[in-house]
């Protein structure tokens, strides 16, 4: 069974490039990393948005209704709501976008050693 894709997953792929076991061509860095924080902001105005999903006095005065009115609320921004599962996704592209950055970082670090051993070689 694979194991699922979220944060620790990222976080580790990001040790890798940071030890240098991870590369990824700068171009590609500079994409996946403008799209990671892209995608961020729109997790962010939509989390944001989760207030307004709160409908508690909704459905009127009885006490059932507030009852109902408190489920669907907990459905936006109660434990486990939208809101989490937002910042699960948020926690998530932000250790995807760490991972980028890293991968484009040791790929620098890698071309510049190389750079700098071939000029040592032939000078």
């Amino acid at each position: 069974m694979t194991e699922p894709i979220g944060p620790e997953t990222f976080r580790r792929l990001a040790d890798a490039a940071d030890s240098g076991q991870l590369y990824l061509a700068p171009d590609a860095t500079e994409s996946c990393v403008a799209a990671c924080d892209r995608f961020l902001e729109t997790l962010l105005q939509i989390q944001d948005s989760c207030v307004h999903l709160e409908v508690s006095a909704a459905f009127g005065h009885l006490p059932s209704a507030h009852a109902l009115g408190l489920k669907f609320d907990a459905k936006a921004t109660g434990p486990g709501g939208l809101s989490d599962v937002l910042q699960t996704h948020i926690d998530t592209v932000t250790q995807m976008r760490a991972m980028f950055a890293a991968a484009g970082k040791a790929y620098r670090e890698a071309d510049h050693e190389t750079l700098t051993a071939l000029r040592e070689a032939s000078g």
